[in-house]
């Protein structure tokens, strides 16, 4: 089965610095974990590795974006 590619991109400003905070965190821990496992490491699984990093705006709901993710699945399937 063929996958579909990626859409085009938009960017737009944003005012939430918890959005900026936790963009800047991401690139962060992405670049550490691939300094870890090399310039070729499998993107999936560092795709993975970053949704299940706890993040501050989630820590009232889910903590993590693959646990907010499943969360907002199962309650779009009742």
């Amino acid at each position: 089965m063929r996958s579909a590619p990626m859409g085009d991109g938009h960017y737009a400003k944003t005012a939430s610095r918890s959005l900026v905070g936790v963009m800047n965190e991401l690139t962060f821990l992405a670049n550490v974990h691939r300094e870890k496992r090399g310039a070729d490491a499998d993107l999936v699984a560092l795709s993975v590795r970053l949704a299940r990093t706890p993040m501050s705006p989630l820590y009232k709901r889910h903590v993590s974006p693959d646990q907010e993710l499943q969360a907002l699945v199962e309650q779009a399937m009742r």
